[in-house]
């Protein structure tokens, strides 16, 4: 009856305070790691997301400069190129534009424009580069940088063809690099033969 007695009474025994202390700290750090790879995984996807959705408005801009899509409302314009325009001062902005008036470029005025895009929740275009033909490479960061560049097609190859701030120069390709929030970048890529093709770059 004593034995009974004596495991009864350990049987309710409860969890100390230090028990409930250790416990509560697992708990905590295991939830802390989750949410931080939530987050990293969040970012990496929204800027995989991004990253496509750059590489789409390239292939809209070829689309329409090699099929017989007319340049502005009414205007019976159907031999125009279309590009997109990327500019060092609007990191959070690139522009799909018609070049209505065959200088390779956007308007600085926007008249030239068709939708404007904007990047948001803290993504942003970390530089811009084009491949100089002779070698190397001029970027939006370089010591003599891009302070434009636009990559534009025109019919009735569906070829790349780049103009930039820096004039006289020729470009085999170009290339966006896309920045999130967790310093992770990827590589948007346009050849001259208008391969376009999105590659991850990493931290």
């Amino acid at each position: 009856m004593l034995i009974s007695s004596h495991r009864s009474r350990h049987s309710f025994r409860g969890f100390t305070i230090i028990e409930l202390t250790i416990v509560f700290a697992i708990i905590t750090v295991i939830t802390a790691l989750l949410l931080f790879r939530q987050e990293r995984f969040s970012s990496s996807t929204l800027l995989r997301s991004l990253s496509y959705s750059v590489a789409l408005t390239f292939r809209q801009a070829q689309v329409y400069g090699t099929s017989v899509r007319e340049s502005a409302a009414g205007s019976g314009q159907f031999g125009k190129s279309y590009g997109v325009y990327f500019g060092s001062g609007d990191t959070g902005r690139y522009y799909l534009f018609a070049d209505i008036n065959n200088d390779g470029s956007r308007a600085p005025d926007g008249s030239e424009d068709l939708p404007a895009y904007v990047i948001r929740n803290g993504f942003s275009i970390k530089k811009f580069c084009a491949a100089i033909t002779s070698g190397g490479e001029r970027c939006s960061d370089s010591e003599a940088p891009l302070t434009w560049l636009a990559v534009y097609f025109k019919r009735p190859n569906p070829d790349a063809l780049f103009s930039s701030s820096q004039s006289g120069e020729n470009y085999s390709s170009a290339y966006v690099q896309l920045q999130g929030l967790d310093g992770t970048t990827r590589r948007v890529t346009v050849t001259n033969t208008g391969q376009i093709s999105v590659g991850a770059l990493g931290i």
